[in-house]
């Protein structure tokens, strides 16, 4: 029997390259492609806690969010910390939330996000409310609705710490439920040890609190 020439690791590189041509292709978006971290005066806030940009595997993205905790979507926003070129956007747009946002340092990933929202087209679309918001993950402030949080690892523990604070502020000003979405979590401890925040599922791709 002969050996397959592509190792392991070049196959799975080969299925990642097919499967993210085919949901930008059919989704008339160009998400695909890592890209390394912006120039620091191409940023709004700080740029050391901060991670390049890759793209979400949309089957995992997928796994996760057909576990969360939620009754009714369309009462909940759904924000992606670290959106990028908006990928996670239209993923998230295949279900009904209430609204779609995403949150992205970068003004060149920003622009890219804004003219992909401007040019996707998908027959699953559910949401119809899809925005991209240039702001500081560290100083954004959350909106007064039910929300769906979303992080792929878009940066370290000092803007999550950041992050956090400001999410801890705006549920006492109003309380609501809010569940928190992590893939590949490497900072899933600051989230599970806030006050108030329940494990709901912990897989070895994903991990899903809420706030009851």
């Amino acid at each position: 029997m002969s050996k397959n020439p592509l190792g392991g690791a070049a196959i799975r590189s080969y299925v990642r390259a097919v499967e993210e041509w085919w949901f930008d292709t059919t989704r008339h978006v160009r998400t695909a492609g890592d890209v390394a971290l912006p120039d620091a005066a191409k940023v709004v806030g700080e740029i050391r806690d901060s991670k390049m940009y890759v793209p979400v595997r949309v089957t995992n993205a997928h796994a996760a969010l057909r576990e969360l905790p939620c009754g009714d979507l369309s009462e909940y926003t759904f924000i992606d910390m670290g959106s990028g070129k908006g990928r996670m956007l239209f993923v998230g747009a295949e279900y009904p939330f209430r609204k779609v946002m995403g949150v992205e340092f970068s003004g060149d990933l920003h622009k890219q996000a804004r003219a992909n929202i401007g040019t996707y087209k998908h027959r699953r679309q559910r949401c119809g409310d899809i925005e991209s918001v240039h702001a500081d993950a560290a100083a954004f402030e959350f909106p007064d609705e039910k929300l769906v949080i979303y992080m792929f690892n878009p940066f370290g523990p000092e803007v999550m710490r950041a992050m956090l604070a400001n999410l801890e502020r705006s549920l006492e000003r109003s309380p609501r439920h809010v569940v928190v979405v992590m893939l590949w979590p490497e900072n899933w401890q600051m989230v599970a040890g806030m006050a108030g925040m329940r494990e709901y599922r912990k897989t070895r791709r994903y991990h899903i609190y809420q706030m009851t």
